[in-house]
């Protein structure tokens, strides 16, 4: 049995024109399904939580960008029951770009109906003392939760998504925060024996994936099958230099510019001196001073191919 977990205002209402678009080829096939629509991250753990513990063994399938999975995400259980699929309806599209998944729901639909290539993948969880979360591609403090934060309330998101230009909304909020970003101090503790001082930080993210923010390639080598997390951790740097730095994170080259520091962890917890917005795949629960990312002894098992 399928079960489409649909968001329809996902990319400004693209996902529901996906869903119109497949759902006819589900009937046509006599495939075994039922969709279900979002409404809000709440209820939507709730849901699947349910399925989970009901309807497995299943396959669970997100129509929605990375947001959408992030919801779902957060409400799986009974893992060893649990296929997923996944069919790209979002702006930014990180998942979709580090798995290397198939963007035209056609296309995506028949790799899941006839997969292929079925993974397992490591999930990462992020814990701060009023809340957890867990993440499959990003979750991080400073700067990128702070665009992610003014991404989620944008105005100009709807109109630039109906022009196939949602990537600019990450691009114009990244500058604006740019300008208005205030450094606090912080201290990063790796595998509870590294200590790191940051006079300074930017933003640090911790990443089961390469990309974030609309195809930032933050961490180049993050791989969703290994046992570790990567994390980059940024310095303050004068805007001109960040500026430059910006555009060369795309292609993962901005590893070479000083200030900027990649590790890999089982276990990392980052302590601010101010509250910061935290996301986890762009999502953001709330602001936090502290925050502990390891990764779930439990793995997903995605269709991939």
């Amino acid at each position: 049995m399928y079960y489409f977990i649909i968001n329809p205002n996902s990319s400004s209402g693209k996902g529901l024109l996906i869903w119109k678009s497949i759902e006819p080829v589900l009937k046509e096939r006599n495939v075994d399904y039922h969709p279900f629509f979002t409404k809000d991250r709440e209820s939507t753990a709730h849901l699947v939580k349910r399925l989970c513990t009901e309807k497995a063994p299943a396959t669970i399938v997100a129509v929605g960008g990375d947001g959408t999975v992030n919801d779902v995400l957060n409400g799986l259980s009974n893992f060893e029951n649990i296929t997923f699929g996944y069919i790209p309806s979002g702006s930014g599209n990180d998942l979709a770009r580090g798995l290397h998944l198939e963007t035209d729901p056609e296309k995506a639909l028949e790799r899941i109906l006839s997969p292929t290539r079925t993974e397992s993948l490591r999930i990462g969880s992020v814990s701060a003392p009023a809340f957890s979360r867990r993440f499959l591609v990003s979750s991080g403090l400073g700067f990128d939760a702070a665009v992610c934060e003014g991404a989620l309330h944008s105005r100009f998101k709807k109109f630039l998504n109906q022009l196939h230009l949602g990537k600019l909304t990450y691009t114009g909020i990244a500058l604006k925060e740019l300008f208005l970003s205030h450094c606090p101090k912080a201290k990063l503790i790796l595998d509870e024996a590294t200590v790191v001082e940051v006079p300074a930080m930017f933003f640090t993210a911790a990443m089961n994936l390469p990309y974030e923010g609309g195809g930032f390639q933050f961490c180049p080598k993050a791989d969703p099958k290994d046992d570790r997390l990567d994390l980059i951790l940024v310095e303050k740097m004068p805007k001109l230099k960040i500026l430059c730095l910006l555009p060369t994170a795309f292609f993962g080259k901005h590893t070479r510019f000083h200030g900027v520091h990649i590790y890999t962890f089982k276990e990392a917890t980052l302590i601010t001196e101010r509250p910061l917005f935290l996301h986890t795949d762009g999502e953001i629960p709330g602001k936090t001073m502290e925050a502990t990312w390891r990764l779930l002894p439990e793995k997903l098992s995605m269709i991939l191919g």
